[in-house]
């Protein structure tokens, strides 16, 4: 059970399981602007896309994404990653990372925090949590709040 990717994602109080395939995964790689700079130590960065089951959502089927694009670490290993926690505090600032949420449409999350817990093997354990724009075309927009807890294969 330990290398199967897994968790559920709580949105507006719907149920949606992670989906174990290759589009769910953690990146660890190498920070360009550490390699652009030829500097002696290359630090970390790391990103989360996260693919979900369908299920239903008010009186619709879909099946979520989440999209966190990369965010440095300022470490130079997975180990010391462990225990950080990445906030974006407005849509702007999410709009401007390209971080997204998939439920109808690709829309930019209104705040979120993203904790890396811990790391078995390769698969890495987080939280994440916030609030969601869940249908930027309706009038108001539709939001949501939304927590999740993952367990997900890490590719570098």
């Amino acid at each position: 059970m330990a290398d199967v990717q897994r968790g559920k994602l709580i949105l507006g109080g719907h149920e949606f399981n992670v989906k174990d395939c290759s589009d769910t995964h953690i990146y660890l790689f190498d920070n360009d602007e550490d390699i652009d700079e030829e500097r002696d130590i290359i630090t970390k960065t790391i990103s989360m896309d996260v693919w979900f089951e369908e299920g239903e959502f008010g009186d619709e089927e879909v099946s979520p994404e989440i999209i966190i694009n990369e965010f440095p670490t300022e470490k130079t290993d997975i180990e010391d990653i462990i225990g950080m926690e990445f906030e974006v505090r407005n849509v702007e600032e999410a709009d401007e990372r390209e971080d997204t949420l998939y439920v109808f449409e690709h829309e930019p999350f209104m705040n979120y925090k993203w904790k890396i817990l811990d790391k078995d093997g390769d698969i890495i354990h987080v939280t994440i949590s916030g609030t969601a724009i869940t249908d930027g075309y309706s009038e108001p927009e539709q939001t949501a709040d939304f927590e999740g807890e993952f367990w997900i294969r890490m590719k570098s």
